[in-house]
């Protein structure tokens, strides 16, 4: 079951560095426009079967992110994004 946490938007991008240098493979991808006026991006990692899902999207300068995370890992990603966030 995957847990669900939202993410300050400005992290994004130091957290796919981070989940890469750690060994997480990325086995899905997908960018595009939302909507009209927005952009957005969905990447899925994974790594010794557990999954990271971030959902990243901006409207008119609105930007909002949050991860679904195996629960196995979830406290491994919360100390990731505390660190990320100090």
């Amino acid at each position: 079951m995957l847990q669900h946490i939202r993410l300050d938007p400005a992290l994004c991008e130091d957290l796919r560095r981070e989940l890469n240098a750690d060994g997480w493979q990325i086995v899905h991808q997908d960018v595009g426009q939302t909507e009209l006026v927005g952009y957005g991006y969905v990447i899925q990692w994974q790594k010794d079967g557990h999954k990271v899902v971030l959902h990243y999207a901006d409207r008119q300068g609105q930007a909002e992110a949050n991860l679904e995370v195996s629960k196995e890992v979830l406290p491994v990603i919360q100390a990731k994004i505390a660190e990320l966030s100090a």
